[in-house]
Formats: C-alpha cells, structure tokens, sequence
C-alpha cells in the first residue's frame, strides 16, 4: 500500500522509517564519532499516549513545532550557539514536554544531531515519556560510574539521540557545575553539526539551572497559559539575568499547542 500523504511527509521530515508499531533503528554515526552505542526503537503507541509528536499527531501541533525548530535553528545559525536549555519557572509547566518534541523535530533537520539531554534530576521524566528501560544515565556519567558512550542511546530517529537520567538525585548544583558535566557539555558541542538540547529544572525550585548556565549558549522558557503566574515569570526571568534568552514557548493556549514568542 502507498504511503498516505503525511506518512511520506514525515518520512521526509524525519527520516524515521515505520515498520507497524515500532520505527527502524537510524544508521547515521552518533555526535560522538562512535558508531557502537546501545539502540533505542520508539513505540509509536507510547509516544502517541505521552502526547510526543509522530505522524499520527494533529497537523497543527506538529506544523507549531516545526515553527519552532526553524526559528529557534536560524537564531542559534546566526550566533553560532550549539546548545540550548529549556526551563520553566515551576514544575508541571510543560518543559520536558516541549524539549521532547523540539529534539524530535530538529533531528528532522538533516544538516543536525541533536542530543536531548535530561539534566532535571530532581525530577526526572524524559525516560519515562519515550518508555526507555535503561541502566545508566548522565548522573553515572557525573559520578564516573559510567563512561558517556554508555549511557548515550542512538534512537530510532535518525540523528536523535537521548542522555536520560535515572531516579533522583541529591546535591544535583554541584554536580551541575562539576568539572565532569563540563567535559560532557565540551564534547557535545565540540561538532558544530550538534544541537544540544537539556531539559533543565525549573528556575524557581533549585539553583540547578543558574549552576548550570555558563556551559549552555541560549535559554528558551516554557510557561503556561492561565497556570503560570505573571510574578513567578518575571521573577524568573529577573534570575536568568544576562543569558540569552532566546524566547518563550506558550503551552496549551487557545490557538494551538505551542506557541512561540
């Protein structure tokens, strides 16, 4: 049977390959130069429940984060920035929603590698969200209990690769600002043909992220329509203070799921 007009679409755009419910391993080199890391085959059935983009999501969600990427990529183009930190003032915002399915639509991007990275070890959610069953994440990385060619995992979307994280963690600004997660942060963003996106903690409920913001280029905030408060939003950005702000993500307004300002 021929594809239908937007598998084809998304096949283009993602270069994901669908076989029933599952997508076909990526074969392209990860952002490493190692070819030999653990495999990840996304469950479309699982991304579809966790309100990940696929080809089944709703036209206008996945045209909003196409939007995104390509303005986000021309900014980040022009001032030469490889990585970017997603944040939020509060929890339940939406964050690791957004930074999800940023890096999913930017790997569509076939001149990028994008590495999502889950540095929210507080509260960690982006294994969770892709159903990775995993032993080892970036916090072994942190702790040299694990290299970081084992704990990267090549997804089945070409040129996507995730770094989760696992359980919760304690002294998390420290090892934020440690000398081990800025060898990770150089090593990613040493290939300029990589886009690294972290989903961070949110603003206001630890210093994590003002830890972690000299080793990241460009800082986009998520806030939710009617749920986030405009004095924990000002605030928040009153904390980010000279970083580069590179804009702002509305989530679940009335026009569409995200939007960009």
């Amino acid at each position: 049977m021929a594809p239908t007009e937007t598998e084809l679409e998304e096949k283009i755009t993602d270069n994901a390959t669908l076989e029933g419910e599952r997508m076909t391993f990526g074969t392209r080199e990860d952002p490493l130069g190692n070819n030999d890391l653990q495999h990840l085959a996304l469950n479309r059935e699982m991304l579809n429940m966790n309100r990940i983009i696929t080809v089944d999501s709703d036209p206008s969600t996945r045209t909003s984060y196409k939007m995104l990427r390509t303005r986000l990529l021309q900014n980040m183009r022009t001032n030469d920035w490889r990585s970017l930190a997603v944040t939020s003032a509060a929890q339940g915002e939406g964050k690791t929603l957004t930074a999800i399915n940023l890096a999913i639509s930017m790997a569509g991007d076939v001149n990028h590698k994008v590495c999502l990275v889950d540095l929210d070890m507080r509260h960690s959610s982006v294994a969770s969200y892709l159903h990775m069953k995993v032993k080892r994440g970036i916090s072994h990385c942190l702790k040299g209990k694990a290299s970081l060619d084992d704990a990267l995992v090549r997804t089945s979307i070409d040129r996507l690769f995730v770094l989760p994280n696992l359980g919760q963690e304690e002294n998390t600004s420290e090892l934020l600002s440690s000398p081990a997660m800025r060898n990770i942060s150089d090593q990613f963003s040493s290939n300029p043909n990589n886009i690294v996106i972290y989903d961070m903690p949110p603003v206001l409920a630890a210093d994590d992220m003002l830890a972690f913001a000299p080793l990241v280029d460009a800082v986009l905030l998520v806030v939710t329509e009617g749920k986030t408060q405009r004095t924990d939003a000002m605030r928040m950005v009153e904390l980010l203070g000279e970083l580069n702000v590179i804009g702002t993500v509305l989530n679940r307004s009335d026009e569409r799921t995200a939007a960009y300002y």
